[in-house]
């Protein structure tokens, strides 16, 4: 098993581990993607590519900083207004972790 697959599957592993679910959390907002570490995490990987800190990540922010992210912004973007809110990234991040453990529990019959 490649070093990245193992790297991500470890990511997703722990962040589900650590009660990732998709309801929002209540202090928030966010959906709660795992343990307050996780929504922090989340939160600033957001923060960091939001340039301009408007609170709108826009595909162009993305493109430099959250390659995921920016490949799936139309999807993310379903209301086409060109920019994700902090709380459709969390989902998003949400979903692609939950997607990358299902693949490693699919795959990675580790023995």
């Amino acid at each position: 098993m490649n070093t990245r697959l193992l790297t991500s599957a470890v990511l997703a592993l722990s962040l589900l581990a650590s009660g990732a679910a998709s309801a929002a959390d209540a202090t928030g907002g966010l959906p709660q993607v795992a343990a307050p570490q996780g929504q922090q995490t989340v939160r600033s990987m957001f923060t960091f590519a939001d340039r301009n800190k408007d609170g709108q990540l826009t595909r162009a922010e993305a493109k430099g900083h959250l390659p995921a992210t920016y490949a799936s912004f139309d999807s993310i973007d379903a209301a086409k207004r060109g920019w994700i809110s902090v709380e459709q990234f969390a989902e998003f991040t949400n979903q692609r972790v939950g997607k990358q453990a299902e693949d490693v529990l699919k795959v990675g019959q580790w023995h």
